[in-house]
């Protein structure tokens, strides 16, 4: 796990040789061969607004911050390490006939002048394509991707954008741009990007990411005065890209949620919070006569200390609208209040997919809570668990929402003990997946390597009565097919390890089993 850091107002890191701000203007003395350029860094974005429990964030109130910066300096280029398409609560809606998927993202993006992404994982969540593609081809941004290809059957290439006026673009592995400031100075700038394999998908190939780092920093280095990295990757990793390839400057990086920075030999390794809570500024000074560069990093909080630059404003105001009225038809209030919690919940997929949590505790209570059948336990797929966030603070019914966007049915079954041990040992075996268990009333004794229901060691004989997502029933979780269970024309159910299945009525619109979030909702209002 990584550690949530306390954050201050303003955290100033300073590294290399001088700190101090370049002060310079055009007129008398000329080029005095130092210039400085500004980065705006965010990674891992998947909310266009400020996060309802503690109104953080935003990316209105990130592009004011940019322009204040562009204001300051014109060389000042806004960048997003990763992870931004994918998962949020506006992609799984529907408008115009199609589901969001990112849309929303891409289209605030556009409006805030983001200048250069590098792709990340969640960029490849959804299984068609065409999802990803139609996000590409939105966008006025570009994508890096050194070590990632996209593949046919017989062939791989780089991704694309298909311009609106006809055309293609490629999403680079690489770009170089020039700089020049008020005096004269003039400097090359390379920046590459690269990031983890996990997003696997038929139609992407990846190939190694310190290979091709190496392979873009040789051919960079070679053109550029300055070559600094776009990263999605776990900081270990980071650490020691800056480690093999010295020479870049800075790697401003993603995947990690957690503000951190650190430094390695002359290079800066800099993340910022997740949901643009917190961004990175980053203000690299270079000296053309020592052929030296410093960079100085300031982490900024995304509060309402910062205004709301306008047009992004009203961008995120039009999706807003859009997800409230979405949520409204399904029964939802976005603006009312659940629970204010007394400590953070942790819902990142570093913890829902690897332990037992607090976010699994309270989901699968709900279900009991909402039982009719008096089970004997509980199980919850982590996957349901989308938000990939702290959250903390009073939480809404869009927090709810955002927590398990899917939603779904829950549904009680009586299950035999061997298809119940079957199915808690697949889950154990998806740790790391989504396919991972959360449990109520189950716990694994590891010294005697069995499973224990309450405080009684699990009867393979027995039926056992369980609380469940519908959805596993449909046997689409990984490595639960054998779970697939329907009912027949006659009532009954037609796999003879779940003979019983009791759904919610539909007739009984109270009933909160007819979603999840009902469930959930109704539990924690009454702690």
């Amino acid at each position: 796990m990584k550690i949530i850091r306390n954050l201050t107002l303003l955290l100033l890191l300073c590294f290399g040789i001088s700190c101090d701000p370049a002060k310079k203007s055009a007129g008398a003395g000329g080029d005095d061969g130092i210039i400085e350029v500004q980065f705006l860094q965010m990674n891992d974005v998947y909310e266009i607004s400020p996060a309802p429990s503690d109104n953080t964030g935003g990316l209105a109130r990130v592009a004011a911050l940019r322009k204040q910066l562009i204001a300051r300096n014109p060389n000042t280029f806004t960048v997003l390490a990763g992870d931004f398409i994918s998962p949020s609560i506006i992609g799984t809606l529907k408008y115009e006939g199609k589901r969001i998927r990112g849309r929303q993202m891409v289209e605030v993006l556009n409006a805030l002048g983001l200048d250069w992404v590098v792709f990340g994982n969640h960029e490849f969540d959804y299984d068609d394509l065409s999802d990803l593609q139609a996000r590409i081809d939105e966008s006025n941004f570009t994508w890096l991707a050194a070590n990632a290809r996209l593949k046919g059957q017989t062939w791989t290439q780089q991704f694309f954008k298909n311009k609106a006026g006809g055309g293609t673009e490629i999403c680079p592995d690489n770009l170089t741009v020039t700089v020049k400031d008020a005096d004269g100075t003039e400097i090359t700038l390379g920046v590459f990007g690269v990031l983890i394999n996990t997003g696997r998908k038929p139609w992407v190939e990846y190939s190694d990411w310190k290979d091709a780092a190496a392979k873009n920093y040789a051919a960079l280095k070679e053109k550029c005065d300055v070559v600094v990295a776009l990263t999605h990757l776990d900081v270990a990793d980071d650490k020691k890209l800056a480690a093999t390839l010295p020479g870049i400057s800075l790697v401003m990086g993603g995947h990690d949620h957690d503000n951190q920075i650190h430094r390695v030999g002359n290079s800066v390794v800099a993340k910022a919070d997740a949901n643009a809570k917190t961004v990175y500024v980053h203000t690299l000074r270079y000296n053309k006569r020592t052929k030296t560069a410093t960079v100085k990093s300031e982490l900024r909080r995304v509060n309402a200390s910062l205004p709301d630059d306008p047009a992004t404003a009203a961008v995120v105001s039009k999706w807003e609208r859009i997800r409230n009225e979405s949520l409204a038809s399904s029964g939802f209030d976005a603006i009312k209040p659940v629970i204010t919690l007394k400590e953070p919940l942790d819902c990142r997929e570093a913890v829902v997919r690897h332990e037992q949590c607090k976010a699994g505790e309270y989901i699968t209570a709900a279900m009991m809570a909402a039982a009719k059948m008096r089970p004997d336990c509980a199980i919850q797929n982590s996957g349901a668990i989308r938000v990939d966030d702290v959250l903390s603070g009073t939480l809404t019914e869009l927090d709810i929402v955002r927590m398990l966007p899917f939603g779904g049915s829950i549904v009680e079954v009586e299950m035999r003990g061997s298809m119940l041990r079957r199915t808690l040992d697949a889950g154990l075996g998806n740790k790391g997946k989504g396919g991972y268990l959360l449990l109520r009333n189950i716990r694994r004794d590891e010294t005697a390597g069995k499973w224990l229901i309450g405080e009684k060691a699990l009867d393979e004989a027995k039926m056992y009565r369980v609380i469940l997502p519908s959805f596993l029933l449909t046997g689409n979780e990984q490595n639960m097919d054998f779970l697939k269970a329907s009912i027949d024309a006659d009532g009954k159910s037609a796999n003879p390890d779940i003979p019983v299945i009791h759904a919610p009525d539909p007739a009984d619109k109270k009933d909160l089993r007819h979603d999840v979030r009902y469930a959930l909702i109704a539990y924690l209002r009454a702690k």
